[in-house]
């Protein structure tokens, strides 16, 4: 990494004003820098949530990598308005370290990361996974709907059923209906954690669908 970046470098480059080259080196520069940070912080994080403790070293990285790109499309979104908040006190690396810590913090107090593994209780069997079916998001028609809404309870029906139907199915099993992952896992016959990794990767697909079809964030909070 180019060590004699000063702030104002750092936000001059990755903006585009040195030239695309340049832009893409600090990109690329900044992709390394907070892959250590995150990962760090996930190994910090391991002790007290033990979905992440059974974790191999490879499936932290992933998940590192992709705490990692979910930060840099939040600091590159709407031209780089993100980069505002950053007000010069103290070095840029270290408001940067601090947003994909944010990040992976943000995406760890979900509840399908600290909800339980084991997939029986007490030596009952788990009930069978439902069939996966999406219910009809469409507000109920009546004057007070706004056309706002219904465009984006549409898109975001569009979203979830374009998602690959591995990504899909664990998504809205884990997330929607609360399926412990472990139950989940058993049905794709795979682990625990490659379900965490293919949710937190939904999630992402998930934004970006809906970033492409400009649904900002105030309409989903809406």
């Amino acid at each position: 990494m180019k060590s004699n970046r000063s702030n104002s470098d750092w936000l001059h480059e990755l903006k585009g004003a040195a030239g695309v080259q340049t832009q893409r080196q600090a990109h690329e520069d900044l992709a390394n820098y907070l892959y250590v940070v995150a990962y760090n912080y996930l190994r910090l994080r391991q002790t007290d949530i033990a979905a992440l403790d059974r974790f191999a070293e490879e499936e932290k990285a992933a998940l590192a990598q992709d705490f990692v790109q979910e930060t840099l499309e939040k600091l590159a979104a709407d031209d780089f308005a993100l980069l505002q908040n950053y007000r010069g006190d103290g070095r840029f690396l270290s408001w940067a370290a601090s947003v994909v810590r944010n990040q992976a913090a943000q995406e760890l107090r979900r509840s399908y990361w600290t909800r339980r593994i084991a997939g029986s209780v007490d030596g009952e069997e788990e009930s069978p996974l439902p069939l996966l079916t999406l219910p009809d998001l469409t507000p109920a028609s009546n004057p007070a709907d706004s056309l706002e809404q219904r465009e984006l309870a549409s898109a975001l029906q569009d979203c979830i059923e374009a998602l690959p139907e591995r990504s899909r199915l664990a998504f809205w099993w884990t997330v929607a209906e609360d399926i412990p992952a472990a139950s989940v896992a058993d049905h794709f016959e795979t682990t625990a954690n490659a379900i965490y990794l293919l949710v937190s990767r939904a999630r992402r697909q998930l934004r970006e669908c809906l970033q492409a079809r400009e649904v900002t964030p105030f309409a989903l909070a809406a």
